[in-house]
């Protein structure tokens, strides 16, 4: 149905993953096909130009391979999504494509499957095509995410992620027309109708699938609770808040309320001009294949996910953040020291934090549901006087600053400590 082209340079990756897909497919149910009935025509034709229709199988094992594959070789983002979606993604791209191979599976008697029947050169356009695709290169989309308890007194922006005032979210800014309604400091901003909120900030996530710009935008706001005291961080208020998202793509734009995206603090967290060399440290590890990266991003997730829950209830994902970076906690307790010592002004004794992380093993291997069951939390109580989960909290904020930012994450100064001073000179 089209005229190969040759000679095309053909990336190896994109190569092998065509031959693992084609290997899968088959006229064939076979003991573990999966049917596929679809309309074609020329590659890139739109679907009212797709005339001619075609049943195939994939084999269930086969196309497994090709999907982890990919999964494992493609683009660093692919190994963030789930592998449904991928082969999802591999097979609409065979039916978008699939007028490349035509003539020589559709209109001949084809034995087994279509990887010994076709040709190298019919192989080499599949690849060129995968790797201008979707699939390795999407389109990177940017989601906005209103805030309502974070006051941005210097906007940041980067390739990455920005954090920005109401004013700045301009149509230039997003690539549509003046003309467009657009509401900056309102949510959603662009629906004219219906219900609207607030905004006193936006969170602005840069990522190729809106999936990955959930992990992003975890990563980013874990990062932000850094900055601020552990009373503070925890202090949360009865005031409204709201969650949502808008997705804004070529497309077009994606509004939908949804659960609150910072906790409803008593104070607000402010972004200044101090939080931009961090910010810009972050920006960089999020888009980073290094695996310390990686493991780092992954703590702040951590983290992020800790902050709106009950003290009980968020240890077991303080400690899961630690394991991230320092690995299991058995063989840990050392690192944790050593990376205290370096933030400085917070020492504890070995035998302490041996204790202290003993209580991991309790809670997350199934010894107690909840960490007030465990007998270890009682002896802690009983030997240092100190809340455990207090405790790990403000070790894991410190080792996360000394470790991911290298001191460039700074707290902020206890409010508490201004208010006794203000009282004094009163």
């Amino acid at each position: 149905m089209s005229e190969p082209q040759t000679k095309l340079p053909v990336d190896p990756v994109c190569r092998e993953a065509i031959e693992r897909l084609l290997a899968s497919m088959s006229k064939a149910r076979g003991e573990d096909g999966l049917r596929a009935a679809f309309l074609f025509g020329k590659p890139g034709a739109p679907l009212f130009a797709r005339n001619l229709g075609i049943e195939i199988f994939y084999s269930r094992k086969k196309i497994l391979a090709a999907v982890l594959y990919v999964r494992a070789n493609g683009p660093s983002h692919l190994r963030q999504m789930a592998v449904q979606d991928i082969q999802s993604m591999l097979t609409t791209f065979v039916s978008e494509n699939f007028g490349y191979l035509a003539d020589e599976t559709m209109f001949t008697q084809v034995e087994g499957a279509f990887s010994g029947c076709v040709s190298p050169q019919t192989k080499d356009v599949l690849a060129a095509a995968l790797a201008e695709s979707l699939i390795f290169k999407p389109p990177t989309e940017l989601t906005l995410y209103p805030l309502v308890a974070v006051r941005v007194d210097q906007d940041f922006e980067s390739g990455t992620f920005c954090f920005i005032q109401p004013s700045a979210l301009t149509p230039a800014r997003l690539g549509i027309h003046p003309r467009n309604t657009l509401f900056p400091d309102k949510f959603p901003p662009f629906n004219e109708r219906g219900r609207k909120e607030d905004v006193l900030s936006w969170l602005g996530v840069s990522a190729p699938t809106f999936a990955i710009a959930e992990k992003r935008k975890a990563a980013v706001l874990g990062a932000l609770a850094l900055t601020l005291p552990r009373h503070e961080r925890k202090m949360f208020s009865g005031r409204h808040t709201y969650g949502g998202r808008c997705t804004v793509s070529a497309r077009g734009a994606t509004e939908s309320f949804g659960e609150t995206n910072v906790p409803p603090l008593m104070h607000d967290a402010v972004v200044e001009a101090q939080d931009h060399p961090w910010m810009a440290v972050l920006a960089a590890k999020l888009l980073s294949g290094d695996n310390t990266d990686k493991r780092h991003c992954r703590a702040l997730e951590y983290f992020y996910r800790a902050w709106p829950l009950d003290p009980n209830e968020s240890f077991s994902h303080l400690f899961m953040g630690m394991d991230s970076i320092f690995g299991d906690s058995s063989q840990a307790t050392q690192a944790v020291i050593e990376a205290v010592t370096k933030h400085g002004g917070f020492a504890f004794p070995y035998e302490r934090l041996k204790l202290l992380l003993g209580l991991r093993a309790t809670v997350i291997h199934g010894g107690a549901p909840d960490v007030h069951d465990s007998d270890k939390y009682h002896r802690y109580y009983e030997t240092y006087g100190d809340d455990p989960i207090i405790d790990i909290e403000l070790i894991a904020a410190r080792c996360f600053r000394a470790v991911i930012f290298d001191d460039l994450l700074p707290e902020r100064p206890d409010r508490r400590e201004e208010m006794r001073r203000s009282k004094s000179r009163a």
